[in-house]
């Protein structure tokens, strides 16, 4: 490609639109060669050539170093630095605002805007987080193992064995320690809701005694990994708070999603609605949401069946391989395959179907589970990416597999030190440009190629009129 199709090119980046003014003259200019240079005059000579508006020379002095205070002799010394220059204001203009084009109309004429919007995107000191006074209300742990006793289930299951059994002392024994368990969590509610502070919200699906121990396990696990830890982050743990009224709980809740730098989406054995809702509502206002989805290997079913037998002592492990399986599968028994006869048979009693076997076939299920919920975060599902409904910028969700790699990127999150790649793809005939993330290997943001679809979602984003 010569000089000036090359530069043609990146211009057409930089702007965010096609070049439609065809001046010959252009050709007759050398960029690049022998020595030659572009200063900030000349750059503003070339836009004007192609039918662009001019830059200030803070802009101009961003595509030369990515620093905004303009230096007299600054120059473009190769089609390569250009390049750089290019691809790091199109990343800055999809972050802010999903569309180039608007981007450098907003940004390259206008150096107090400029420079307002690269210190929203700073990164920050440490310090802003690790100097923070501490809550006057403390959060009272509740143990892992006690936190289902916070769940509507057990208060209804508990209650009508009571009324059952009204005399039964281990009934009593457990209510009385569900009351004292709820009493906490209302205390704790009070804190979350009165703390100054909060990063992180934790989306979970809790309904069984096994959900929640595990699910407190895995934020206890968030909460004090090295990564954060000297971070000193506030994350809302479901798992620690009760409010009994569920539209308070409602309400709560949405204050907290409001208020959270991002939101942890934990991908569990099956997921609800009010989880999706969380999700949703991150989304839409902009917000990183953070999914962990298991690998579901082997390791990960040998902790399951372990957090069942503690959760439900009276389960041998022939329910509890069943029940999983039914987690992981609900149909599987009733498949025409050769697993659902080998299941079919085990549920029977069959003396030819081994332990062995049936863990093989957990240990599959539990890995193409998890895989298909990956694939569909990630690649397939259209509201892994969902539009901010004030700006009209549109968020990906990101989707790592392990407690460490969640750390890190709240981390990148929360002191504004995210890195991204960017990808022009062309997708049946359509150019899209992705912003990907480089932790997760996202999409965090998008273009979209569609020109009906483009004209049309900017017009109402940033031309409604009051009819």
């Amino acid at each position: 490609m010569q000089n000036t199709d090359k530069l043609r090119s990146l211009i057409q980046k930089l702007v965010g639109e096609p070049i439609t003014v065809n001046c010959d003259r252009f050709d007759e200019l050398t960029f690049f060669e022998n020595g030659t240079i572009i200063g900030y005059s000349q750059f503003n000579e070339i836009l004007l050539l192609l039918g662009f508006d001019r830059i200030t020379q803070s802009f101009f002095q961003y595509l030369v170093n990515q620093d905004i205070e303009y230096k007299k002799n600054s120059t473009i010394r190769s089609m390569s630095q250009l390049e750089k220059g290019v691809t790091e204001f199109r990343k800055l203009a999809i972050l802010l605002y999903a569309n180039v084009k608007y981007g450098f109309k907003e940004l390259a004429r206008d150096t107090e805007e400029f420079e307002y919007q690269l210190l929203t995107l700073s990164p920050l000191d440490k310090t802003s987080f690790t100097k923070r006074h501490l809550p006057i209300l403390k959060i009272t742990p509740i143990k892992p193992e006690e936190t289902y006793l916070l769940g509507y289930k057990i208060r209804d299951q508990l209650l009508e064995s009571l009324k059952e059994n009204p005399d039964n002392p281990d009934l009593i024994s457990l209510n009385k320690k569900r009351l004292d368990v709820i009493e906490i969590g209302k205390r704790n509610q009070v804190a979350y809701l009165t703390s100054d502070h909060l990063d992180v919200y934790v989306a979970t699906s809790m309904r069984l005694k096994h959900e929640f121990v595990s699910v407190s396990k895995t934020v206890n696990q968030l909460e004090n990994n090295k990564i954060l830890k000297d971070l000193s982050l506030r994350l809302f743990d479901p798992t620690q708070a009760y409010c009994e009224n569920r539209i308070d709980k409602g309400l709560s809740e949405g204050l907290m999603l409001k208020r959270a730098k991002c939101t942890v989406y934990l991908v569990q054995e099956s997921d609800t609605l009010g989880k999706d809702s969380e999700l949703a509502s991150t989304l839409a206002q902009g917000k990183p949401v953070i999914a962990i989805v298991p690998h579901g290997n082997t390791e990960y079913v040998e902790n399951q069946i372990k957090l069942m037998r503690e959760s439900y002592p009276e389960f041998d492990q022939k329910k509890i391989i069943l029940e999983l399986l039914k987690i992981f599968d609900p149909a599987i028994a009733w498949s025409k395959e050769n697993e659902g006869k080998t299941i079919r048979e085990y549920i029977e009693g069959s003396e030819k179907i081994s332990e062995e076997q049936m863990l093989k076939i957990l240990y599959a299920k539990s890995e193409k589970h998890y895989n298909d919920r990956y694939k569909t975060l990630v690649k397939s599902h259209p509201l892994g990416i969902q539009v901010n409904l004030e700006s009209g910028v549109a968020t990906g969700v990101l989707v790592v597999r392990d407690i460490d790699s969640c750390a890190r990127l709240i981390r990148s999150h929360v002191l504004k030190v995210v890195e991204y790649d960017i990808f022009d793809v062309n997708e049946n005939g359509v150019e899209y440009t992705y912003l990907q993330e480089k932790l997760s290997d996202c999409i965090y943001r998008v273009i979209t190629g569609d020109p009906v679809l483009t004209n049309s979602f900017w017009n109402f984003y940033l031309n409604e009129t009051n009819e």
